[in-house]
């Protein structure tokens, strides 16, 4: 699938599924875009970019660095569905607190699955919600 076309149908999809990402879009000279959406805790944001024909969503972490990302290939257009329905979990589980930042204790900033997180010491959580850090 060729780039500009790919970015096309993604925009599309998150201006019907989720517009506030939508306001953000900045593309780039080879039809790719990225976009982000602050939480509602003002600690992070969630961004998403459609680099070399695949869907790629991370966290922005408080200090700004975006390491924090998974990669959804989405080649052809049979696999679009599939894409961003991966795409929308994701958004639906940072969004829910389900998938959530933390720092460990070495400053590192990271995110896991909110049970697992129970299993980590000395580390501090970040809510999309609720502006609060918690600490395990």
């Amino acid at each position: 699938m060729e780039q500009r076309e790919f970015s096309k149908l993604i925009l599309k999809f998150l201006e019907g599924n989720y517009p506030q990402f939508a306001q953000t879009i900045k593309f780039q000279d080879d039809g790719s875009f990225d976009c982000d959406l602050k939480s509602e805790s003002g600690i992070f944001s969630i961004w998403i970019a459609t680099y070399n024909t695949e869907i790629t969503i991370g966290i922005e972490d408080p200090n700004g660095k975006t390491d924090i990302h998974s990669h959804i290939p989405c080649y052809v257009l049979d696999d679009l569905e599939a894409c961003v329905a991966e795409l929308s979990s994701f958004i639906e589980n940072i969004k829910a607190d389900n998938l959530v930042l933390y720092q460990d204790e070495d400053g590192k900033y990271d995110w896991i699955q909110s049970f697992k997180f129970e299993n980590l010491d000395n580390c501090k959580k970040f809510s999309w919600k609720i502006n609060h850090d918690v600490t395990s």
